[in-house]
């Protein structure tokens, strides 16, 4: 799930925003906070996983299923799960299932979806959130559909989707006007009525707005707060701007914190050209304003973010991502366990998007050797 800005000088910090929720499961539970505290060289000392390839899913030729560049996942059970890209086909993979089998149909008729952004599982039933014709359309297990809604959507910057099976609003805004502004998390019933329980609300320090409008340009590598819902009614979430992941119940009680003193690596020289570049060539025409991406340099500090981002398994294991540089071939992971404990390392390529996580299984979207993406498990062998 992501969250995105508009007009002016927001439909450019679009390019950079993507706050994403991970599928995840149960946690333990525990009636003191735990305040972990783990220092740089000794997450470089924990062992390393060993990575291999698994089962190969798809390959995308343009003229399939198969994610072309930017896949989305979601767990609609322990042992099912949902695959798309926006705007493209949705299947969902299970056991009898390895390599997917289609949900529905694009289009822009009634029980199709046209741009799918989220898919998770309601009273029983596969929902996707079809965002261009704002709609909530269901699906039984067997393809049949059943239904569709309207989405109401409070303002702009809400974002309806799932993560894992809790359907979640989330949105973008100052609480006042030229004020900093805050990610805001809700848990609904449904993402057909309005209204529901705030389990998150972080300022995001670097971006100032008035209204809709941001009142400064991003940095080229801005901090982005992520967060998972968990079945046991807990949140885990992590600012992105240093090493911090905390897990903490619905009414705002801790359960866990862990810190470190790892920082996100140099900016470089080689970092700052290819994203200026990407940007003047992504963003649209006459969005863009003279001096804009000299800001945007200006407000870019001398580090990238301690964390890029998180997935969660359904039985609670987090692995956290270091952040990804445009010069820089890979990125770090740490395996920490439901209780925030470190317990393993590896290195990906900085090209691979992991998705979904469970047991010994990395589910994977990357480019090959020849540039087609492919949909790919990767096995971690922990070892003793």
């Amino acid at each position: 799930m992501f969250y995105r800005l508009h007009r002016s000088r927001i439909t450019t910090l679009a390019l950079v925003l993507a706050a994403t929720s991970a599928a995840c499961g149960g946690a333990a539970s525990t009636d003191v906070a735990q305040d972990i505290v783990v220092s740089d060289s000794a997450l470089s000392a924990l062992p390393v996983a060993t990575i291999t390839d698994g089962r190969l899913i798809c390959t995308a030729d343009g003229a399939d299923r198969c994610p072309l560049r930017s896949a989305v996942a979601n767990w609609l059970s322990s042992d099912r799960l949902a695959v798309w890209e926006p705007g493209r086909p949705i299947f969902v993979l299970d056991r009898e299932n390895p390599n997917g089998r289609t949900l529905g149909s694009i289009g822009q008729r009634s029980g199709q979806y046209s741009y799918a952004t989220a898919v998770g599982m309601l009273d029983g039933n596969v929902a996707v959130i079809d965002m261009q014709r704002s709609k909530l359309v269901r699906y039984k297990l067997d393809n049949t559909f059943v239904r569709e809604d309207n989405i109401p959507r409070p303002d702009e910057s809400a974002a309806p989707g799932f993560s894992f099976e809790t359907p979640v609003l989330q949105s973008i805004a100052a609480q006042t006007d030229s004020g900093t502004a805050h990610l805001k998390v809700q848990v609904l019933r449904s993402q057909t009525e309005v209204g529901g329980t705030t389990v998150l609300d972080i300022p995001v320090e670097w971006l100032q707005l008035k209204g809709r409008d941001a009142l400064a340009a991003a940095p080229l590598f801005p901090a982005l707060p992520r967060y998972a819902i968990d079945s046991d009614k807990t949140i885990i979430w992590t600012p992105a701007d240093s090493f911090f992941v905390q897990r903490r119940s619905f009414d705002g009680k801790v359960r866990w914190t862990l810190t470190s003193d790892r920082r996100g690596v140099e900016i470089t020289q080689g970092d700052i050209a290819a994203r200026r570049d990407e940007i003047f060539r992504l963003t649209p025409a006459g969005i863009l304003k003279p001096g804009d991406l000299d800001s945007m340099v200006a407000r870019t500090g001398k580090r990238h973010p301690a964390i890029g981002g998180f997935v969660v398994e359904p039985k609670g294991r987090i692995l956290v991502a270091s952040a990804a540089s445009p010069t820089r071939d890979t990125v770090d992971y740490v395996l920490l366990t439901r209780e925030g404990r470190p317990t393993h390392r590896f290195v990906l390529t900085g090209r691979t998007h992991p998705l979904l996580f469970a047991g010994d299984s990395l589910l994977v979207h990357r480019p090959t050797e020849g540039e087609p993406w492919e949909l790919r498990w990767l096995r971690l062998s922990l070892g003793k």
